[in-house]
């Protein structure tokens, strides 16, 4: 992994990274005629990146990212400690699922069942009950179906 490093910190990467950008427009310009303004526009977006990752120096920043996650993944494999910390995790997660979750969350779906049956108004009283008039149809009718506010459009535009 050291070689990619090392390649990133030295002067090659730049002239590499201009190049696959300038091969990156080339074929954005051939998908721009071939498959239109949205293609072409996205391949330019994606021919950019390089040279603006080597001109920002993510890309060293990148190697030694890709660089900790192989070594993490490399010790994590043949490391029993590691081991008995997935399975703890595990132990974790299945006791919240058993106990009903994380309290945080729930609180916010309790919320959200006791408001779906009732607006809030703000002072903690019902909103007052719509007069009978602009009672959707189905309700006018004593029908539970899901028809009503078509039946109400419909209605309003003269098609019966």
């Amino acid at each position: 992994m050291h070689s990619w490093l090392s390649f990133v910190t030295s002067g090659f990467a730049g002239p590499v990274c201009i190049a696959i950008t300038v091969v990156g427009l080339a074929l954005s310009a051939l998908a721009w005629r071939r498959k239109g303004f949205r293609s072409g526009i996205r391949g330019v977006a994606w021919s950019l990146l390089p040279a603006g990752a080597w001109l920002t120096h993510a890309l060293a920043l990148l190697g030694r990212l890709v660089s900790a996650v192989v070594q993490f993944g490399a010790g994590f494999v043949l490391s029993p400690r590691a081991w008995l910390g997935v399975i703890l995790v595990g132990v974790s997660a299945a006791l919240f699922l058993v106990s009903g979750g994380i309290p945080l969350l729930q609180r916010g779906r309790r919320r959200e069942k006791l408001g779906r049956g009732r607006k809030d108004t703000g002072d903690g009283s019902q909103p007052p009950a719509l007069p009978a008039r602009q009672q959707p149809a189905a309700a006018a009718t004593g029908d539970d179906d899901d028809l009503g506010d078509v039946r109400d459009i419909l209605k309003r535009h003269g098609i019966s």
